[in-house]
């Protein structure tokens, strides 16, 4: 049955990611279910007609996502070529090719070129970049639009400008979603 394809490579991916049986020993730092219904959830709420991901790996979260998209697109921005091609296959077997576009590349110089103004913007990337991402990326966003940032507790000293940007400028309404070790933020932009 169709519905059930994103299901089975989530699950799938969900294996290799807790067993690290990934070819060539590749650890799998994926978001995961439970991190992973922040950002179900702000798909749900939101229904972006565009996401912009940054920082693809192997194509789980753009599946999350996707899969709650109505009618929206995402735009998927991956550093390395091999995870490029894994996520390419594995949002093709999840059935999603349609709603998902994956750009092999560095974000910084990728995203001033897209022609797209995006809904929600999804940073799971180079910790350090964070701010960087976020400011290139605020060129292309809708007024309202959200941002969802991951591992923001695990690596809260590598993006501290981040996120002092985010909750302390005034230009975003900014909520931190605790899981204990580590958390999502959830900013939505109010200026």
């Amino acid at each position: 049955m169709m519905f059930n394809k994103p299901e089975k490579v989530l699950n799938e991916i969900e294996k290799a990611a807790a067993t690290q049986n990934m070819p060539g020993n590749v650890v799998l730092p994926i978001i995961g279910r439970e991190k992973g219904s922040v950002l179900e959830n702000v798909i749900k709420e939101n229904q972006p007609k565009a996401v912009l991901e940054i920082g693809t790996l192997v194509g789980y979260s753009s599946i999350l996502m996707a899969k709650n998209l109505k009618k929206g697109r995402i735009t998927s921005i991956e550093a390395n070529k091999k995870n490029s091609e894994a996520a390419k296959l594995n949002i093709q077997r999840a059935g999603l090719s349609d709603k998902i576009e994956i750009i092999n590349g560095d974000a910084l110089e990728i995203i001033p070129g897209l022609d797209n103004k995006f809904d929600m913007i999804f940073i799971d990337a180079e910790k350090k970049g964070y701010m960087k991402y976020l400011k290139a990326a605020e060129q292309k966003m809708t007024k309202n639009a959200v941002v969802v940032a991951d591992n923001v507790k695990r690596f809260e000293k590598d993006m501290k400008d981040f996120l002092d940007y985010v909750r302390k400028s005034g230009n975003y309404r900014s909520e931190l979603h605790d899981f204990g070790a580590d958390g999502v933020e959830v900013s939505r932009r109010i200026r």
